[in-house]
């Protein structure tokens, strides 16, 4: 059985996403649990509707209430936000030139909080490909899908028989209480981190969420400890650009 992958319009109500109505029922969040949460044009979401999902990312449940009572669903997703660089779309094209103004750029960034930002743990550009790219031959040279299909296989075994009995399948999951004491860092991992966090302004949420992915990382190359190496790729993620 494959597990959920459920798309939402950017026009989807916060009933639907987050669940309710006159009938209790799970939105789109619980209905991705243990999936993929695919949330398109990602700062044209309602403010509001993107504030109610801060929680329920952070703890993975989420309590609907109505008058008639309340539910507990389980929302234990893989988020995949996508937007635009800015309302043109060619902000940092190498070709095309944005029409957009510094103001109207600043204005279309601001739409999506930092507080929501801190809980998404990779923050990826990614260029447009020219036309000669999308009809050449697929290059040869690359990690074939298979191969890496197999190293997060064996990563989520690691991980499983660390996590055993914890109630935690993953290392996403660790509760951010929990992460400096359970991972295991080498020396140097401590005094580099602390220098790019302040240097990146990332808040504490963000230091444990670099762990995380640092953790993850370390796993799939195989390594006991989580070095220093591991902590760079997994910042290079992030978005340093302002105060989360």
């Amino acid at each position: 059985m494959h597990p959920p992958f459920r798309t939402v319009h950017h026009t989807a109500s916060i009933v639907s996403i987050c669940g309710g109505g006159a009938t209790l029922r799970p939105g789109e969040i619980s209905l991705a649990h243990r999936g993929v949460l695919f949330l398109d044009e990602f700062p044209e979401f309602r403010r509001d509707l993107l504030e109610a999902l801060r929680q329920p990312l952070e703890d993975g449940r989420i309590t609907v209430s109505r008058a008639s009572g309340s539910v507990v669903y389980p929302c234990r997703v893989l988020l995949v936000a996508a937007c635009n660089p800015c309302p043109c779309g060619w902000d940092g094209d190498p070709v095309e030139r944005c029409t957009c103004s510094a103001t109207e750029r600043e204005r279309y960034r601001r739409k999506i909080s930092g507080p929501i930002l801190d809980r998404i743990d990779l923050h990826l550009a990614v260029p447009r490909l020219l036309p000669e790219e999308l009809v050449a031959v697929e290059s040869e040279g690359g990690e074939p899908s298979a191969a890496i299909a197999a190293r997060v296989r064996k990563a989520r075994e690691i991980q499983r028989e660390r996590w055993a009995g914890t109630g935690f399948t993953c290392n996403a999951e660790l509760p951010e209480r929990l992460v400096k004491r359970s991972l295991s860092l080498s020396p140097d991992v401590r005094p580099f981190l602390a220098s790019m966090a302040e240097r990146l302004r990332l808040s504490g949420r963000g230091i444990s969420r670099v762990l995380k992915v640092s953790r993850t990382i370390a796993d799939l190359a195989g390594s006991r400890d989580v070095e220093v190496p591991h902590v760079a790729e997994a910042l290079a993620y992030r978005d340093g650009g302002e105060k989360r």
